[in-house]
């Protein structure tokens, strides 16, 4: 077998590499360590099994560069037959370098490895099974590495086994006295673990499938679990079909406590041994039944319900510390019914879902906590319980009332009541109606019109008098039509706009208070062209213009006070080529203006030179305007090579009212108007190899 190596490199700033060199000899990269390391030994073993091989490898890797940031991604897979093995191996690396004041990056590394070999043995009744992970985060300083071999028992049989033991590495900061010295904690432990799958089978007319997975580490004084199961079983009758699935899992996670306690002193003896626990158990039960009544309708029922608790506890902790075991529980109940009518170029359906949710949260050692501090502490977790009920209605309708004319509707109902304890002023009802009606006429082969209207209306109550005075309705309605001409084979061109008008308007006024009824309405237009020569060159242009006003609302005369206006103009054309090698060049450009409160200029005295600043009322201008440009290569082996590139010349400049400093008038206008000047290059790269 050949091998081949794909390299790929950008260029980054001289700054950038000398903190990426210094990040990386500080943290190290084990995961990417133990990578390399498998793929030498599986190229020695290969080297030894001759011919009696197969192999796949795959590589991605991209690179972007946005405004303030860096990204390096990776992925390198490997799937390998040799002799009665067959390994699996994946790796995936993230890098991202955030541009920070004075130039300073930011790096957040992360580093994923997963790895699987399995080897037939004698009699086809078993497997032996080796498997890991390892996982690396930069940022938290946490590295975890699990290695486990076992035996997969059931080839011949509807169901397999597979016991597996093992060992576990894990590193991640622990506890220190200060924040600059925080040590980190790394230990290792036993496992074992215990996987299992039901493949689809019929059992007593049933089709059943299950799966399932057990697994405890103990990497002392911590300790992890993990079990998870799901079931489902569909039946099918005559006209009638029953679905079922059957969830369940129960997690811990054990990690050192990184706050320190409220009465901890420098005397406490064992400061990184405490350790924090959480554990998560969740059960969801679905259960969904579908009739067909008649031979266009169909009914349909579900029910589903969940259940999850929540424990934190604190482990080895020093008698005399402070610490806070809390629990926390979440109950949901769902119920759906829907009928749905379906002939010819007719859909009909209508739908309600009605459920319930009660979240709860207690204090589990407020008996051996301080008067004081377990007060201040259930109040805190008291003010998140909550109950919710809700109810939707939902209808839609398609259809083809002429071979030239189909129309569309979609409505909801929507009923909210969300209780909370006295102590939370979040306590409020809620109801929502949306609608939404459309027609398509298809005027003639080439020429297709659309209209759309949509509305809603809002309202919110708050229960508890905290709040009372947010109690608002909002009403909105948008009018959209488009038009889509083919005017040759080759050609489209799409003009759609848009009327948006939304009002909000308060249930009543405190007295004293100025009213803050408020109305936000919008013009949209839209252009979209593409053209396609014979040549394979296309033409590519997207352009829309929006101008947003807002205003203060008087809802008994139905007129409003502008306080705002937001243009946006915007606008990108490109010629794009095929092939194998597909090329694209255009043009991008963005404009905006909107009205400033605080307009800051910066400008220079013209009699000392000296640099100033001033704030005004005015308009902020932001113009955008650069190249764009991509390169699509598709290579052999499926492979493909892409990069996207755009710059932008950015220029924010103002427009200041009112009156300015005698003397200095002039000169803070010119530099409002001449503004800041950016350039913010763009790239994104990415690599894909498949061999």
């Amino acid at each position: 077998m050949d091998g081949k190596w794909v390299g790929l490199q950008v260029d980054a700033p001289d700054g950038y590499n000398r903190a990426r060199r210094t990040s990386e000899s500080m943290t190290g990269i084990p995961s990417k360590r133990f990578f390399g390391f498998i793929v030498a030994v599986i190229w020695t073993v290969m080297a030894g099994f001759g011919t009696s091989l197969y192999a796949q490898t795959t590589l991605e890797a991209g690179f972007q560069r946005d405004v303030n940031r860096y990204l390096w991604t990776s992925k390198a897979g490997i799937n390998l037959g040799i002799g009665p093995w067959n390994l699996q191996a994946t790796n995936s690396f993230r890098s991202d370098a955030f541009i920070l004041f004075n130039d300073q990056l930011s790096f957040r590394n992360e580093d994923r490895l997963q790895f699987r070999a399995r080897k037939r043995l004698p009699g086809n009744t078993m497997d032996l099974v080796l498997q890991g992970k390892g996982d690396w985060f930069s940022l938290s300083r946490v590295f975890r590495q699990e290695t486990w071999i076992g035996l997969r028992l059931g080839n011949n049989k509807p169901y397999w086994i597979e016991p597996v033991i093992g060992v576990a590495l894990d590193s991640r900061p622990g506890f220190g006295r200060t924040s600059s010295a925080i040590p980190v904690r790394t230990d290792i432990g036993p496992g074992v673990g215990l996987q299992f799958g039901f493949p689809m089978a019929d059992v007593s007319g049933y089709l059943i499938e299950a799966s399932g997975q057990g697994q405890i580490e103990k990497t002392s004084p911590r300790v992890g679990k993990l079990f998870r199961t799901e079931a489902t079983a569909r039946r099918a009758f005559d006209n009638t079909s029953i679905r079922t699935r059957v969830k369940a899992a129960s997690v811990r996670r054990d990690s050192y406590q990184a706050a320190s306690f409220l009465n901890r002193d420098d005397a406490i003896s064992r400061p990184s041994e405490t350790v924090e626990s959480t554990r998560s158990d969740t059960v969801n039960v679905f259960l969904e039944v579908e009739s067909r009544i008649a031979s266009p309708l169909w009914i349909t029922g579900g029910l589903d319900v969940s259940a999850n608790s929540r424990s934190v506890r604190t482990l080895r902790a020093p008698s005399d510390a402070l610490f806070f075991d809390s629990n926390f529980n979440r109950r949901t109940v769902e119920a759906s019914l829907a009928a749905r009518y379906e002939k010819g170029d007719t859909r009909i359906r209508v739908a309600a879902v009605a459920g319930a949710e009660v979240e709860r949260r207690r204090l589990d050692n407020a008996d051996d906590l301080p008067a004081a501090q377990a007060a201040q502490k259930l109040s805190l977790l008291r003010q998140a319980d909550n109950e919710r009920g809700y109810l939707s209605v939902q209808q839609s309708v398609l259809a083809s009332v002429r071979p030239w004319w189909q129309i569309q509707y979609d409505g909801s109902a929507n009923m909210l009541r969300h209780d909370t304890p006295q102590v939370n002023p979040d306590d409020r009802d809620e109801l929502l109606f949306n609608a939404q009606i459309g027609s398509r006429f298809r005027v003639n082969e080439d020429l297709f019109v659309t209209v759309q209207v949509l509305g809603s209306w809002f309202h919110t109550v708050y229960i508890k008098a905290d709040r009372s005075a947010e109690n608002n309705v909002q009403r909105s309605l948008r009018y959209r039509p488009a038009v889509e001409w083919k005017p040759g084979r080759n050609t489209t061109v799409r003009v759609g706009s848009e009327v948006r008008a939304t009002y909000t308007v308060d249930d009543f006024i405190l007295p004293g208070r100025r009213p803050t009824d408020q109305a936000a309405r919008e013009m949209r237009h839209e252009l979209d062209v593409e053209h396609a020569t014979k040549d394979g060159i296309r033409f590519l242009l997207n352009s829309s213009y929006s101008d947003l006003r807002l205003g203060r609302f008087l809802d008994d005369v139905f007129a409003e006070i502008p306080f705002d206006t937001l243009k946006t103009y915007s606008g990108w054309g490109r010629i794009q080529t095929s092939g194998k090698v597909q090329a694209e060049l255009g043009v991008r450009f963005f404009i905006r203006t909107d009205f400033d409160r605080s307009a800051s200029v910066r400008y220079t005295h013209p009699e000392t030179g000296a640099e100033s600043s001033i704030s005004r009322l005015g308009r902020t201008r932001i113009d955008q305007v650069g190249p764009t440009m991509a390169i699509s290569w598709f290579m052999k082996h499926d492979a493909q090579l892409r990069i996207d590139g755009w710059a932008m010349v950015q220029r924010v400049s103002h427009t200041l009212y009112g009156e300015l400093p005698e003397g200095l008038e002039s000169a803070i206008r010119k530099a409002a108007a001449r503004g800041r000047r950016t350039v913010i290059p763009n790239v994104t790269v990415s690599l894909k190899w498949i061999k």
